[in-house]
């Protein structure tokens, strides 16, 4: 597994866009899509949220992924942050759905 990690990026292999525990909407969406884009669509689907973090960590390393949708739900703040580090890092569009930006000096005065 490390030597495919340690191969140079290939455009062909960053092909894959993942969903993670879509809903029932986003689905539909998906359908929406042209057949050629659908077949480049893959859908995650875990059994236990525990297990998420660490297959995204994968996922994102091997590359082959151009984007990955998740609820940021199913993630802490630190494993977000340690995602989209990583995700930048391998050229993959990391989307956390329902993420809240973190308050501006502005919106922190408003609040006191």
């Amino acid at each position: 597994m490390s030597a495919l990690l340690k191969q140079p990026p290939e455009p062909a292999r960053h092909y894959w866009k993942l969903w993670v525990a879509p809903t029932s909407q986003q689905t539909n969406q998906i359908k929406t899509l042209p057949s050629a884009e659908q077949d480049r669509v893959l859908m995650l689907h875990p059994k236990q949220n525990n297990h998420v973090y660490s297959a995204l960590k994968t996922a994102i390393s091997s590359q082959n992924y151009q984007s990955i949708t998740i609820n940021a739900k199913l993630l802490s703040n630190q494993q977000q942050h340690d995602l989209e580090v990583l995700a930048l890092l391998n050229n993959t569009l990391l989307a956390l759905l329902g993420k809240r930006r973190p308050l501006n000096s502005a919106s922190q005065l408003t609040l006191i």
